[in-house]
């Protein structure tokens, strides 16, 4: 397969982000779609099953929680392995964008150095790049929700909404992790314990309706939680989004990103420095 050489790209003029020539957004547009299609593709350069490596971890973590909260400890909810599923897909993306934000920057230390190279791209691509690996996974998802008769319904129009606000908020995190771990490497640890633990107050396994007092209240200022939440709602029970939540979480994630690229542009000359 003929990949495009990332010279041929990253050799284009392209100023950092606080020129807004509109000809230099085309051109950093063009950049973040060669550069997510190439990494994506490079992911399973050489390898057996390729694309199916990135399906077997979802399908490990779906037998364990099966077979634990089915059999072992069982929560008695319908259609458990639908019902795991459809949330372990949106939560992988969002966890493994966080697990390598924190190297994103120190392990392209030469792309960021590049006057004319914009190092976000670095983090957008890698958002986009998992955020492909749901697409390829959501038919299967969707199989296997047909296949326990979980009902298909309008209300999955509402996916791409929550799929934009998660993207939003995946890329705020993800900048404002890739950044700081470049003064302070502990960050990458404290986001791997924090994913860890963030796991268990996110109702991937359980359902929020199961929640209450302080614990629902925990799933109401989560933002991951309560687009899992949503996910759920839309894919598995075939029900709309409640709109006053996804907008509370939209507004969030909008905000975060507007600080996450005020600290990114701040930090941006002795972050380049540094590497």
């Amino acid at each position: 397969m003929n990949l495009p050489k990332p010279s041929s790209y990253l050799n284009m003029s392209l100023p950092r982000l606080q020129r807004h020539d509109a000809d230099q957004w085309l051109h950093l547009g063009d950049l973040i779609l060669h550069l997510t299609r190439r990494n994506f593709l490079l992911r399973y350069k050489g390898s057996a099953l390729g694309i199916l490596w990135s399906l077997l971890v979802p399908l490990s973590q779906l037998l364990v929680l099966v077979f634990v909260f089915g059999k072992v400890v069982p929560l008695n909810i319908e259609a458990y392995p639908a019902f795991v599923f459809s949330a372990i897909l949106p939560w992988n993306w969002f966890s493994n964008c966080l697990g390598a934000a924190g190297s994103l920057f120190i392990g392209n230390r030469d792309l960021v150095r590049k006057p004319d190279f914009e190092p976000a791209t670095l983090v957008i691509v890698d958002v986009l790049v998992n955020f492909l690996l749901y697409l390829v996974f959501l038919p299967i998802l969707l199989a296997i929700l047909i296949a326990y008769g979980r009902p298909i319904t309008c209300s999955i129009l509402a996916l791409p909404l929550i799929m934009v606000i998660q993207a939003l908020l995946t890329i705020s995190l993800a900048l404002i992790v890739a950044t700081l771990n470049v003064f302070y490497r502990d960050i990458q640890y404290i986001v791997t314990v924090s994913l860890m633990l963030l796991f268990y107050l996110t109702p991937v396994f359980y359902a929020a309706d199961h929640l209450a007092g302080i614990y629902r209240l925990v799933l109401g200022i989560n933002p991951v939680g309560v687009l899992i939440h949503h996910y759920r709602a839309v894919l598995f029970f075939g029900q709309m989004p409640q709109w006053h939540t996804l907008f509370g979480v939209g507004t969030f994630s909008i905000f975060l990103c507007w600080i996450a690229f005020r600290l990114y542009h701040r930090c941006l000359p002795e972050m380049i420095d540094i590497l």
